[in-house]
């Protein structure tokens, strides 16, 4: 019995051992990873900054010129509504604010729960009220900062801003531009 007892005890320990070890190891962190601010740390013999900040932008509508084929080849699986809901219910929610794209002023939560409704005044008789979505996202922006891994030959960007713009039509039907909604700083 004395041996069996043992036995598992010096099993235990390796096991134990054996863990410690694995978990040591994953806690380890390399340069190159996400540190708490959201800054992104490199080793300048590895890693470059193409840019410090940087704008991209993304159309969530199918511009008139692109064919059909074409423009399902490059957005696959894109759920509108998902980045819609998630960033206004951050918003609405108080994690994050929201704030004016063309003065930078910030945008009170009430103030922005009304922008989410659409006034079509085109006919004074018939003013028409609708609730903006997912769908009605012509174009998001965002601001970036891009690292270049030149080990692993991958760019890394990291997201500081997202800008939401809703498509704007006129009393045809016809898209005539975007308007801005709001920004988010991340």
């Amino acid at each position: 019995m004395e041996n069996i007892l043992n036995s598992l005890q010096k099993k235990s320990f390796s096991l134990i051992t054996i863990s410690l070890v694995w978990l040591l190891t994953c806690c380890n962190q390399e340069s190159g990873t996400v540190k708490n601010k959201g800054e992104v740390s490199f080793d300048p013999a590895k890693k470059e900054v193409w840019a410090e900040e940087i704008q991209s932008t993304t159309a969530m509508i199918q511009p008139l010129d692109y064919e059909d084929e074409y423009w399902k080849s490059i957005n696959k699986n894109v759920n509108h509504e998902q980045i819609f809901n998630t960033i206004v219910n951050t918003v609405i929610s108080g994690k994050l604010k929201a704030y004016d794209i063309v003065t930078d002023a910030q945008i009170p939560v009430e103030e922005v729960k009304s922008s989410l409704t659409q006034q079509d005044v085109s006919d004074p008789d018939n003013v028409l009220e609708t609730k903006l979505g997912g769908t009605d996202i012509s174009t998001i922006r965002m601001r970036e900062k891009w690292v270049f891994d030149k080990e692993n030959l991958k760019l890394e960007k990291q997201v500081k801003r997202i800008d939401l713009l809703y498509a704007k039509y006129n009393k045809d039907g016809e898209y005539i531009g975007d308007r801005p909604l709001f920004y988010v700083n991340l």
